[in-house]
């Protein structure tokens, strides 16, 4: 697994996570890899793609389900 795939892996499993929970309005993801965290939401072709398209389908869950939700980086 690359490092760049594990970031996104990991972003992905944190999210995946606090959806499920109850009463959260807001996500903060704390991360070092910013550039792996932009990956998400490039809409070109690369290997670890599913990941960002399992993370952003339980964004776009969070935030159907209640507009005021928010998510920063």
């Amino acid at each position: 697994m690359t490092s760049t795939k594990a970031k996104i892996f990991a972003i992905r499993c944190g999210i995946n996570h606090i959806i499920h929970l109850q009463n959260v309005t807001q996500i903060v993801v704390i991360t070092n890899a910013i550039l792996a965290a932009k990956q998400i939401f490039n809409s070109s072709v690369y290997p670890y793609q599913l990941h960002s398209i399992a993370i952003l389908k339980d964004l776009k869950e969070f935030f159907t389900t209640n507009s005021d939700n928010s998510i920063m980086f």
